[in-house]
């Protein structure tokens, strides 16, 4: 009887750990974007293919602009310190286009016809306290809040999880949090490795994981993701992104 359950439990996690590593492939490209002149972000918007713009200005100057033309195509000003190109012009490119969107420190995308998302991050706090950043702020139209509530599906799931079988719930807060990674972790490894399909619900391990080693573990977590998964990750899709011919 309870086979249709794990069924529908398989489907969830299936689905939440896909909008998540969605999410965070985003993440991480829009934070590694290839370089381009100011020339092709003018070009890119006249004819209608930038879908969102991240830029950061103090007073006039501006001091990074990065834009997409699809989820997974970001660029970025070449240094933009050295250029001439201010936050002047970029809103007098912008003001030309129809119905965009500029809101400081938001993403709520353009109504009618399509327009780029426009975030002003000038003087925007990245941290969210506590609680990871990215799962909240994927910059990509439409679709953001997808990640936001998977993450918070996924959280939740983890709270009323009676008996977690790798740590306690002390251990899969700190990863869910400090760790950055501790969503899909979860969802890779808990109530049984996702690899075992409909097999039964294994016992929990021994030795499990403690609320202060899931800490530690968090802490170091936060330092591996941000620099191999930021870099190598997105070396490897850059490349293949070149072999299957994007611009």
């Amino acid at each position: 009887m309870r086979e249709p359950y794990r069924i529908v439990g398989l489907w969830v996690r299936v689905i939440l750990l896909v909008v998540l590593l969605w999410g965070g492939l985003v993440t991480v490209l829009s934070e590694t974007p290839r370089d381009r002149a100011v020339a092709d972000f003018q070009a890119a918007l006249r004819t209608g293919r930038v879908t969102y713009v991240i830029y950061r200005g103090d007073n006039s100057h501006l001091n990074g602009l990065r834009w997409s033309t699809s989820p997974l195509l970001w660029y970025r000003l070449t240094d933009p310190w050295n250029l001439t190109y201010t936050k002047h012009d970029l809103q007098r490119d912008l003001s030309t286009l129809p119905l965009g969107t500029e809101l400081p420190s938001t993403e709520l995308p353009s109504m009618g016809r399509a327009g780029p998302v426009v975030r002003d991050v000038s003087a925007h706090n990245n941290g969210t306290g506590l609680f990871p950043g990215w799962p909240f702020r994927v910059p990509v139209p439409h679709l953001s809040w997808t990640v936001r509530f998977a993450w918070i599906v996924t959280f939740l799931i983890m709270l009323g999880t009676a008996r977690p079988r790798v740590g306690n719930r002390w251990a899969w807060f700190w990863l869910f949090t400090v760790g950055q990674v501790g969503a899909v972790m979860f969802l890779f490894s808990e109530p049984r490795p996702l690899s075992y399909g409909l097999e039964p619900q294994r016992s929990a391990h021994t030795g499990r994981m403690g609320g202060g080693q899931g800490c530690a573990m968090a802490i170091g977590l936060s330092f591996v993701v941000s620099v191999i998964v930021a870099w190598a990750l997105a070396g490897v899709v850059h490349t293949l992104l070149d072999m299957l011919a994007f611009p």
